[in-house]
């Protein structure tokens, strides 16, 4: 490009031509030259030089819901739809202008985003850009909307029906879903939000993450929904259809257990026992309204599944399946259910790849495939902290992930929330601890009634045992069942920034914890009874301080005069 400038000296004029075909500088010129000669005086341009700056395309969005899809309409106007893809590539390079391929120069700003936006809707779906008409999963309304909604750069026209599909996510708290009678009172005000989120979701056959914070009943939240769905009569043409609730092995039984608590109207079969067992068990199946198993044993039972269709499948703890190349995963992935829903108190947010697992389970395709999920959203975020690609992500999971913390509902909450997990022994414990109580009940029997301490030493071994066998048992190989579902509970806290104090009779179980903590690579403090009072004052600073996640504490030993107030979690082995 040639520019001519022309300076008035009276009656002479000097006369002095530049050019150039570099773009970055024909874009200089056109950011900042212009503005600078504009303010030194008059400026002539030429009509060529005016059409070198092209106008932004026209961008109109017509979304329609027909049945469980989308359908979406996209008009760029005069734009040639041939040019979308190099238009997007120098959007991605943060390009600050664009050149067409008649040679003009499309400014590059905020009001274009939203092309990248819609496009990366639209490739999730297979679809792309330069098509009309797309047909997209209706799980896709949340996100589109969010990415569409109050944006300069485009027409955005929505039928009733996907406005409804808007309103239900922006207002779930005004929804007209009421929980079941029997929970009114029971529940409270976050609580019924968080039912709400899961009948919303539910209504359009989407599936969420609850990743509410440890101890803000998302159990309870869950059995009233499926107990309102049981009541509405779920919407299948067959009947009534179970709901698969699977956990770790330690909350197997929790869940039976909350279940008779808050809503005894649902039939609750847990699945446990031997392998012939279990297969007895699964024909209680279509009688059930809830089954319980333990990701373990829906991994060793994956036949008993083939053919069973349930109506949710409700993951607990679904930080299990982190890892998707694992058994676990693979397994869930195979329930057969109309929705499905994920509880965690971990901050997913803070790690993609889970992030990942567990979206690839709720909505299959909802998410890119990993490799294209770690280039596109894991690698720019974690590595190089990317805003946009975050934002993106966010407009993505947002809708689908209900995480509320402690200090967002602390005025509802009580002074302390208790709970007690009944942990079911391992095989090889269970026969230990029934040989000790035939044991048990010979010695008891030959003991006088006035000897007191036989009955303790008794009750001891018993306890002992349910603890770990190492505790008595010299050389034993076997496992602890309460000491894996303790390690899972501390883990799960930790990850989720929790920090906590662990309590113990036994010292010796205070090492076999320890011990066990130092292979999950989670930090500690030991004190008991032969720890020097100098030194448990300075662990208590030290713990006070932030150093550590666990304190491990004999009961003896630190029962009392300990002023531990940087734990919120308290646990009694």
């Amino acid at each position: 490009r040639d520019f001519c400038l022309s300076r008035g000296l009276g009656d002479v004029y000097k006369r002095q031509v530049y050019g150039t075909a570099d773009e970055e500088e024909i874009c200089r010129l056109l950011e900042e030259g212009i503005p600078a000669l504009l303010a030194e005086g008059e400026v002539y341009l030429s009509d060529a030089f005016r059409d070198l700056q092209a106008a932004p395309p026209k961008i109109s969005v017509s979304v329609s819901v027909q049945g469980s899809v989308l359908d979406l309409e996209v008009d760029t106007g005069e734009f040639p739809v041939s040019e979308l893809k190099a238009l997007l590539k120098s959007l991605h390079q943060k390009k600050r202008y664009h050149r067409l391929r008649d040679g003009r120069l499309l400014r590059l700003d905020d009001s274009l985003e939203v092309l990248d936006e819609l496009n990366e809707t639209l490739e999730l779906s297979g679809a792309k850009l330069g098509q009309s008409h797309a047909r997209l999963p209706i799980y896709r309304a949340p996100s589109l909307d969010w990415a569409l909604s109050g944006q300069t750069g485009v027409r955005f026209d929505r039928d009733d029906a996907f406005r409804r599909i808007s309103r239900s996510f922006h207002a779930v708290k005004d929804s007209e879903y009421a929980p079941p009678a029997s929970l009114q009172k029971t529940l409270r005000k976050y609580q019924r939000d968080g039912y709400r989120w899961l009948r919303t979701l539910d209504s359009y056959g989407m599936g969420g993450v609850l990743a509410d914070d440890m101890g803000l009943g998302k159990t309870v939240q869950v059995l009233s929904y499926l107990l309102a769905m049981k009541q509405s009569g779920q919407t299948e043409s067959k009947g009534l259809l179970p709901s698969l609730i699977v956990c770790p092995a330690s909350l197997v039984l929790n869940w039976a257990e909350e279940c008779q608590k808050f809503t005894p109207e649902l039939n609750c079969v847990v699945v446990d026992g031997d392998a012939a067992h279990r297969a007895q068990l699964a024909e209680q199946w279509d009688g059930a309204d809830v089954v319980v198993t333990s990701y373990d044993l829906l991994r060793r039972d994956e036949t008993l599944y083939e053919n069973q269709k349930f109506y949710a499948c409700i993951l607990d703890e679904a930080q299990a399946i982190k890892n998707h190349t694992t058994q676990k995963y693979k397994a869930v992935c195979q329930i057969n259910s109309r929705v499905r829903f994920a509880l965690t108190g971990t901050p997913v947010e803070n790690r993609l790849g889970e992030l990942w697992s567990i979206f690839s389970f709720l909505m299959p395709g909802y998410l890119p495939p990993y490799k294209s999920f770690c280039t596109r959203f894991e690698k720019p975020i974690v590595q190089e902290d990317d805003k946009a690609a975050a934002r993106r992500l966010n407009q993505l999971t947002g809708p689908f992930l209900l995480r509320r913390m402690k200090a967002d509902v602390l005025k509802e909450l009580p002074p302390k929330t208790e709970n007690i997990h009944r942990i079911e022994l391992e095989e090889e414990q269970r026969k230990l601890y029934l040989a000790a109580v035939v044991d048990a009940r010979d010695k008891l029997q030959a003991a006088k009634p006035e000897d007191k301490m036989a009955v303790f030493a008794v009750l001891m071994r018993l306890r002992e045992i349910c603890c770990d066998p190492r505790l008595i048992v010299d050389g034993w190989e076997g496992g602890s069942a309460k000491l894996d579902a303790c390690i899972e509970l501390v883990a799960s806290a930790v990850e989720g920034g929790h920090r906590i104090l662990l309590f113990s009779q036994f010292t010796s179980m205070l090492e076999l914890l320890a011990k066990r903590l130092d292979e999950e690579g989670i930090s500690h403090f030991t004190l008991q009874g032969s720890t020097p009072k100098p030194v448990r004052a300075e662990l208590v600073r030290r713990f006070n301080g932030g150093e550590v996640s666990v304190f491990l504490i004999s009961l003896r030993a630190g029962g009392t005069g300990l002023n531990l107030t940087a734990a919120d979690i308290v646990i009694h082995y």
